[in-house]
Order: structure tokens, then sequence, then C-alpha cells
């Protein structure tokens, strides 16, 4: 970039990290992630940077989310010129008031279904959830019945005291998260609404505020939450992504062959998509996002979170409710030819702009999506696994791994950094790209 008197100016980036499930303090879950991707990599940083600890991170006031709590961690410029400012999106307090109710009716929609419906992977815990709820009904047998043997009264008295306000305090505050916001109940429309909103809120900020580029991260439950931002917020700048040019044109055309096609190697799609994001700013397009990355997301399972099963998603797809990556594809006839597009032309004119639809935020947006392979519920991630079956061929699944706790419960440590900096660790660096290597400008 040039001022108007021909100084270069710094190219501005932007981070917005949401976190996931559980009583999240604000700022913890941003302070980790930045010093795993930024301030411990020294290989990114300016040479006056990585030799002065005081000059890698700014903690400065957090002008877009107007929470009292929340900072912006700012950067020095990069090797590559670039300044990076990092955002938390915090939604927990949004989140309050749930009660057993609540995780109960969300629970219920989950075991009621045909076990055939229930994704592989979870599977094993679907099994486990139904052996819990049997062994609480005979506890509960015992506990009421007066001829039990005094063991298993013994035994019900324990749970009862000890082990059940345990796991209620689990349940009501971690997966009570996740079944309010999956769980689409008039008890819960508000706490939805409400977090949906605020993000909406502050991703129209950060494209306020002038940004090159901005990546949002979301982490379990986050990535979701992110979803449902990007797909509220890409409908108030799509107008502007006309393809009204000739290089903007065969950009667009390249990526709707890549969807018809069905069978693309994500990395030649995303070089797509970057490419038609790079042509849609120079024709005026106001949508700055240029990537997804989540981490851990239930979106794996989008067929029974998001739909209750397989056929309700893929009819949610074609109505365009559910965005996919790369944009669903309708069938549109042009001079007697048939092309499958997921542009249209506000008029019928031959050489007429074409414009994305309302569901094709990933036509500029690039998806990473990084997952511990999970085996026998502990080891690995239960949450989260791979993407592109349910929601797209253009998302790039990254499977990682780790050292740290052997594998076990890995959910929590996508940018918890082991000995050597960890696989899984190198994969997030890479996806994040604050170098923005991958821009695929010449």
């Amino acid at each position: 970039m040039w001022s108007a008197r021909g100084v270069a100016e710094a190219r501005r980036q932007a981070v917005l990290l949401i976190h996931g499930i559980g009583e999240q303090r604000p700022m913890d879950t941003l302070r980790g992630f930045v010093d795993t991707v930024w301030r411990r990599d020294t290989d990114i940083q300016n040479r006056y940077a990585a030799a002065n600890a005081d000059a890698v991170v700014w903690s400065k006031p957090d002008t877009v989310s107007e929470s009292f709590e929340l900072r912006r961690l700012t950067t020095s410029s990069n090797t590559a010129g670039i300044l990076t400012d990092f955002f938390e999106f915090y939604w927990q307090h949004l989140m309050q008031g749930t009660t057993f109710g609540h995780v109960i009716a969300w629970a219920w929609t989950l075991l009621s279904r045909k076990p055939s419906n229930v994704p592989r992977q979870l599977r094993p815990a679907y099994w486990l959830l139904w052996l819990l709820v049997a062994v609480s009904a005979m506890l509960a047998f015992f506990a009421l019945t007066a001829s039990a043997p005094a063991s298993s009264r013994l035994m019900s008295a324990i749970a009862s005291g000890l082990v059940v306000p345990l796991a209620g305090l689990v349940v009501k505050n971690v997966i009570g998260d996740a079944a309010r916001y999956l769980h689409v109940a008039p008890s819960n429309v508000q706490c939805r609404h409400a977090i949906r909103e605020a993000g909406l809120s502050v991703l129209a900020s950060l494209h306020a505020r002038g940004y090159d580029r901005i990546i949002i991260v979301g982490h379990s439950l986050g990535s979701v939450i992110g979803y449902d931002i990007l797909t509220h917020a890409w409908p108030l700048h799509n107008d502007s992504a006309q393809a009204s040019n000739t290089d903007a044109m065969a950009a667009l055309d390249r990526l709707e062959q890549l969807a018809a096609t069905g069978n693309g190697l994500a990395a030649d799609i995303q070089d797509a998509q970057r490419r038609f994001f790079n042509e849609l700013v120079k024709v005026g397009c106001t949508w700055r996002v240029t990537d997804f990355l989540t981490l851990g997301s239930p979106l794996a399972h989008a067929d029974v979170l998001l739909a209750g099963d397989p056929a309700t998603l893929a009819l949610r797809q074609r109505d365009r409710e559910f965005p996919t990556c790369l944009p669903t594809l309708e069938s549109v006839t042009r001079e007697k030819i048939q092309h499958q597009r997921f542009s249209f032309e506000k008029d019928k004119s031959r050489h007429a702009p074409r414009i994305p639809h309302h569901a094709a935020v990933f036509g500029p947006t690039r998806w990473t999506n990084l997952y511990f392979p999970c085996r026998f519920i502990v080891r690995g991630d239960v949450v989260g696994g791979p993407c592109r079956r349910v929601l797209g061929i253009g998302i790039n699944d990254v499977a990682v791994s780790t050292s740290l706790r052997r594998g076990f419960f890995s959910h929590t440590l996508y940018w918890t950094m082991s000995g050597d900096g960890g696989d899984h660790v190198r994969a997030l660096r890479n996806a994040l790209d604050l170098v923005d290597a991958r821009s695929m400008e010449p």
C-alpha cells in the first residue's frame, strides 16, 4: 500500500479468536494463543522485535468489542511488513442461566436418534451415554427401594452426595454451553441471537477499521459460532462482490469449475479462492475475511448437530441455509447453454457482472480445519474431526498430532507448545500464515 505522499504504508491484518465451551475468562484464551503463534515464532518477527522482548506484543484498548474486559494485542510489523492485531470475541457472559433442563432436552435429541444416523466417530460416545443413563436409572432405583442391599444403598448415597454434584457442575458449566447453542429451542433462542448479534457487530467493526485482511479462528463451539457469524455477515457484502472485469470474471469461472468437478485438491481450491478474493478487492468489494480456521470443530458432525441427519443437512445446503465450501451450485441456462454457478447476474445482458449468491461466503474465503484424529473416545479429540465430508470439498482438513498427554484428551491442546513446538503448532502457524505467503500476489 502507498500513501498519497508516495511513502509505503504497512499492511494491516486482524485475527479474531473465538473461544470454546467452559467457564472461560476474558483474554486467557487469546494470551495463550498469541504467545504460541507470534511471541514464540521468531522466524516471522522482524529483527528488532526478535532481539527485543518488549517490542514483540503490546496490549492496547479493544475498540471493536465495547467490552472493558478485553484488550487488543498488537504486534510490530513482521518479516513481510504486516502489522497484526489480535482480538478475542468473548461470548461466555451471554450464556448464563443454564439448567439441567437445557442439557437434558439437548441430550435427548441426540440419544433418541437411530444409531445408524450417528457418525462412526461418535458412536462409542453415543453408547457410553446410554450406559450412563442406564446406570443412573439403576442407582436411582436402588436408592428408592427399601429392600435393596446395604451396599447398593451406600453406593447410591455416595453417588448422590459426591459424584452427582460434581458431574452436575461439569454438565451445566461446560456441556451446557453446547446444549444451549446447538439446540434450537425457544428457551435458547435469545442467547443464540445475542451471541450472533455481538459477533456480527465485532466483525463489522473490524471491516470499518480498514484492515487489508481478517482471519477468523474458532476453537470447539467457537468454530460453530464463527461459521454462523460468517453465514450472516456475508450477505451484507456480497452485492459489492461484482465480478465486473475480465480478471475477476476469470477467477470466478475457475472457482465454479472446481466446484462443479467435485474433486479438486484443497491446495488448488484455496489458491483459486485467494485469487478471487484479490480480484474482488480490486473491483471494490468490501469483504476482507480471507481465512476461516477451525480447531477441534463440532462442525465435523454437522449432519447430527446442525441438521439432525445427513438428508436434512443436504436439503438445507441446497436451500442455501448452511453455506458450503465451495459454495452450493445452481443450474443456470444462458444462450441455450447450461452452467453450474454460485453466482448470478442482476440483469440478463451478455456481459453483465456476476455476483456470488448470499451463501457463497466460501468463494473468496478459505477454510482450514485442524483436528486430532480420535480413537476410543479418550485418544485425540472426540469433538473435532474432518469437515470436508459434510461441508464441502474446499475445506482443507489437516490431521495433527502431539506428544502432550501422550495424545490423550487433546481437545484443548491446539496451541499448547510441546518441547519442539509440535506438529500441531507448526500446522496452526502454517494455516494462519501471518506473513501472507499464500496471498497469490506477484
